[in-house]
């Protein structure tokens, strides 16, 4: 009797064992790949933050299309900046700026970013992660556990626009400012299972990524002839009001053996009780060949969702004036602004007087000619 019940429990386990996969490096993104996605930015009643285990089915199938993003890797020696990453094999040639990459056998990692200030200052930045981030890595297994740091340092005279006007007021000469940007990641790959997203259903490990990022901001103050470095909320009181601290940031990530797009990424609020959005691979869509910055004319919001404010990157805009129109749900005009634009530019909107919701953003040009008609989430704790 004993046989007769100890043969189906070690069928199930043996049948266990087996059902979770193994991700290997063949997932990891080489030159000339198209990663095609789209994104819901307001997901209702999906649960990606089930708790850890196994054989678990994740029904992620009404997930609605909201917005589509196509992630282009090139050979990083097209890049403008590719001199400045020795050693980087891909580029991401964004609207913005590029984004640069090392492939291992065992990693995909971020080497850095050189392009437009993220800040939407208007400043050209070279940026370097020390060390490199890894993206992926591999083999990735069930029950793994990874940590990793890494820390940005740039650094900017004040002497340039708009730079010169925000510190002219100051009682104190502040001759230039530096941005640190630490990061603390751990990803636990805590369940594996079933995700099934419009158009198809995979075998998937799931891994929770944690980051904690703080920034801080350091002045070079100059008193009688003397120079020294500052930290910022010394000068501004409490940072005034730039964002300065740390930031916890919570995603879920859903990986199959078979595919080189994440299934799914779930980014989660900040109280981990709901999703505020979640990207995932796009079924429905041929990838395109041509790097987004090749597209004609367009606007896109980063981050979205947002809540301190929102940057909004422009790329191929024939010289002249523009209007960015912000409309509420019931299509309301709540705010608008007018710009001189041309090229590749960005600029950034504070969201102090938004209320949370689901918002429309529109830039047309002095015609009335639409650039682009885009929706933005905004997020209040």
């Amino acid at each position: 009797m004993k046989r007769m019940l100890l043969a189906p429990v070690l069928s199930a386990l043996c049948t266990l064992a087996t059902a979770q996969i193994t991700i290997t490096n063949a997932t990891f993104p080489a030159a000339g790949d198209s990663l095609v996605y789209c994104v819901d930015n307001a997901p209702l009643g999906l649960t990606p933050f089930t708790t850890p285990g196994i054989a678990q089915t994740w029904d992620f199938s009404t997930l609605q299309k909201e917005d589509t993003l196509s992630v282009v890797y090139s050979p990083a020696a097209l890049g403008i900046h590719a001199a400045d990453y020795p050693g980087a094999d891909l580029v991401i040639l964004g609207q913005a700026g590029e984004t640069y990459f090392n492939v291992t056998n065992t990693k995909f990692e971020a080497l850095g970013y050189a392009g437009a200030d993220p800040a939407g200052l208007g400043l050209n930045v070279v940026t370097k992660f020390s060390p490199p981030v890894y993206e992926r890595y591999a083999p990735m297994n069930f029950f793994d556990i990874k940590s990793q740091s890494s820390f940005i340092g740039v650094a900017f005279s004040t002497d340039q626009p708009p730079l010169d006007s925000i510190f002219a007021n100051l009682p104190v000469n502040v001759d230039s400012l530096r941005v640190r940007i630490n990061t603390e990641r751990l990803q636990v790959v805590d369940a594996w299972g079933t995700v099934a997203i419009p158009g198809g259903s995979y075998p998937v490990l799931r891994e929770k990524r944690t980051d904690y990022t703080t920034t801080g901001m350091d002045l070079y103050v100059v008193i009688f002839g003397f120079g020294t470095w500052v930290d910022a909320g010394t000068v501004l009181g409490g940072g005034g009001g730039l964002g300065l601290g740390t930031d916890t940031t919570v995603t879920y990530h859903f990986f199959s053996d078979t595919e080189k797009e994440e299934i799914a990424m779930a980014t989660m609020s900040n109280d981990l009780s709901t999703v505020e959005s979640i990207r995932f691979k796009n079924n429905a869509t041929v990838p395109t060949i041509e790097p987004v910055s090749a597209f004609t004319g367009g606007i896109q919001a980063f981050p979205n969702p947002a809540v301190e404010w929102v940057r909004f990157d422009c790329v191929n805009l024939t010289p002249g004036d523009y209007t960015l129109k912000i409309f509420n749900i019931i299509g309301k005009c709540v705010w608008k602004k007018n710009y001189t634009l041309s090229g590749t530019t960005s600029f950034r909107v504070e969201l102090d007087d938004f209320k949370k919701g689901t918002y429309i953003y529109s830039l047309v040009d002095k015609q009335g000619n639409s650039v682009g008609t885009k929706r933005l989430v905004v997020l209040k704790p």
